[in-house]
């Protein structure tokens, strides 16, 4: 068994085709019946699976700020089913292709490459305020 400072933290990939979402400020791709963060190295029993969690369930792994978590009325105004290209990034500290679309620093995972919507005015307000970027183009 792998020692704990062995195990990476990463954003687990997409389980399914249909039901993507996107985190309208990283850019990091769900389903709905994305499992729980981490949960693949937590150690169960066989016939122990990990129950299903959706997106508004856990929040963003990158974006805790934004307090998606339990708040479905945040899930629908800070994610996007509107984004085009997938890219999975393993070592995104490594990746050229993760440096030039800004994500260099986030948690291992699937991104989209272009996001299209548009946050609420005050979450857009606090992200300028707080100098937090957003990978989003607004809505036309």
């Amino acid at each position: 068994m792998a020692e704990m400072a062995d195990v990476i933290d990463f954003a687990d990939p997409p389980s399914s085709m249909k039901g993507h979402r996107a985190c309208l400020r990283c850019g990091l791709v769900k389903c709905f019946d994305q499992r729980a963060p981490g949960a693949r190295m937590r150690p169960r029993a066989r016939a122990d699976p990990v129950p299903p969690r959706r997106f508004f369930q856990d929040g963003c792994e990158n974006c805790p700020f934004l307090e998606l978590a339990e708040r479905q009325d945040r899930v629908a105004s800070c994610t996007t089913a509107s984004f085009d290209g997938v890219v999975a990034m393993m070592k995104p500290e490594e990746s050229w292709i993760a440096r030039w679309e800004g994500i260099n620093r986030s948690l291992p995972g699937c991104y989209a490459m272009k996001l299209t919507g548009e946050m609420p005015e005050q979450i857009r307000q606090f992200l300028h305020d707080k100098r937090i970027s957003s990978r989003v183009t607004q809505a036309e």
